[in-house]
Parts: structure tokens; sequence; C-alpha cells
């Protein structure tokens, strides 16, 4: 009898050692797991600007929600990339290039078209994000006999001058150059309004403004927009589209990879020609001209 007890005794002990070795072994692994975990989750907040009233591109909603065609992108490849958070701020395009530029914000979206002046001070990823649709306002009046770049052209048509900053204007440049016998007359614009652009084609004063179609869609068309009284006295075509890019601080390289690499997953899985049919009714790609 004691030796059995003796053996039940030493029984038990080796059980109770072992249970605290195996309960020692579990916290180690926890917490090695849990550190692990720590690192994996380890998240890096970006801050994204985009301008707040460009709609249907970047826009804040009335439920006060950033949104828009690129913001929506955004907020996709913010779903693909855990080692990020996107915060959105909206703010006005002056502000959000100075912004980017002095690292207030990692990265911006306004519809902005690739310039060697911009690609100075920012990071053009590999892939655009968008295409914004371009072409010709004109007089509906005209348009029996206007209805490409090409016929304004050799119509001899007038448009409303463009500044040479803007990227329309060096569309006019190539164009040109490619039609050395009916050229279109470039004049560089100073300062003045939109709304200055419409008056002047009702007036005659110029032929054509070369537009985005969304603004055009924006004050023309829509319900309630500023010229909307006057949809019928305009008419629109389409020229091509210009890519639009986000904007990267210079220090943020890494990121615009990442970006990069998540943009071409959502390609691929059709969320960005989705989105496209969301926001802008049709995937704008197939107007970019390469």
């Amino acid at each position: 009898m004691k030796r059995k007890r003796l053996f039940t005794t030493v029984g038990l002990l080796g059980i109770t050692l072992l249970a605290a070795c195996g309960q020692t072994g579990a916290e180690t692994t926890s917490e090695a797991t849990s550190d692990a975990a720590a690192e994996k989750t380890e998240v890096t907040t970006v801050t994204v600007a985009h301008t707040q009233s460009s709609a249907p591109m970047n826009y804040v909603d009335e439920k006060g929600e950033s949104t828009g065609y690129e913001v929506s992108v955004l907020k996709a490849i913010d779903e693909l990339l855990p080692q990020y958070e996107f915060e959105y701020v909206p703010t006005s395009d002056e502000d959000l290039l100075i912004g980017i530029e002095s690292g207030k914000y990692d990265v911006g979206t306004k519809g902005a078209w690739y310039t060697e002046e911009r690609a100075q001070k920012f990071i053009f990823p590999e892939n655009y994000i968008g295409a914004s649709s371009i072409g010709v306002l004109i007089r509906s009046e005209d348009a029996a006999e206007i209805t490409d770049l090409e016929s304004f052209a050799a119509a001899g048509k007038s448009l409303v001058p463009i500044s040479p900053n803007n990227a329309q204007y060096n569309v006019i440049q190539a164009f040109n150059a490619e039609h050395p016998d009916t050229p279109i007359e470039l004049t560089a614009a100073d300062v003045f309004e939109i709304a200055d652009a419409y008056t002047w084609l009702l007036e005659g004063r110029y032929d054509g403004y070369f537009a985005v179609k969304t603004a055009y869609e924006v004050n023309v068309l829509a319900e309630g927009a500023p010229y909307s009284q006057y949809k019928d006295d305009f008419s629109y075509f389409v020229y091509e589209a210009l890519p639009t890019w986000p904007l990267f601080n210079k220090e943020q390289q890494e990121l615009a990879d990442a970006y990069d690499e998540a943009f071409l997953q959502l390609e691929a899985d059709g969320t960005i020609d989705d989105l496209m049919i969301e926001f802008l009714g049709e995937n704008t790609f197939q107007y970019v001209k390469e």
C-alpha cells in the first residue's frame, strides 16, 4: 500500500510538472503569436486629400461623406492594403497641391492630368486612376456641321482661350502638329471665370469651348445646373480622354508602389469598370489615346 501510494503521489507530481511545463510552453507560444499578430497589424495612417466639389470624380455627398469615382477607387485600394489606413480630407485644389508637396498630405486626388511641372513636385504612379473625357462645347446651330475636332478645325472655328498650364493647351498643340493644313487658332488665356466661356459662346465671340465632359454635364445638363436654361443652345462632342492621376508626396514611393499593385488587382477583378459605370456612366479608358 505504501509503494502504491508513493507511486500515485509521484505520478500526480509528474502530471502536475508536465502540466506546468505545458502551460509555460503554451504561454510562450501565445506570447509569440501575440507579438507576431501585433507586428502584422501595425498600420500606417495615410492622409488622402481630395477636392470637395468636383463631382463625379471627387466630392462630399449630402451625408458629409467623401465619395466620387477617384475617392471610391482609393477606398477599394485601401481594402487591399492592410498595412495602411486611409483618412480622407476634403479641401480646395490649391491646398491639395501645396499640402501634398509639403507633406501635409501623403496623396491627393483631383482629376489631375500629367504635366512636366507636376512631375517635378509629385510622384506619379505607374497606373493612372481614371480618365477624364474632354471635348468641345459648341452652339447647337453648328452641330450638324461640326461633329469632331477635325470638322471644327476645317470650318475655321475659334476656341475660347486656354491657359498654357492646362493639359488641354497641349492637346490642341498636338492636334495642330498632326493637322498642319487645318490648325486651330490657339490663344493663351488670361484669367477668366468659367461663366465667361458659356457667355462668349452664346454671344458668338468664340465658337467652341474645350471643356471636360463632366463639367459640361454638371454646369449645363444637370437638373438645377447654373446654365441648364441654355442646354438646348449647346451641343458637345468628345475628342479624347486624358488620364487622371493620384499625386503622391515625393517621400511616398513605397505607398505609390502599393497603390500600383492594388490597382492592377481591381482592374483585373472588374472593380474599376464597375466604379466607372457607377460614377461616370461608361468606361472612359476607351477614349484614351496612348
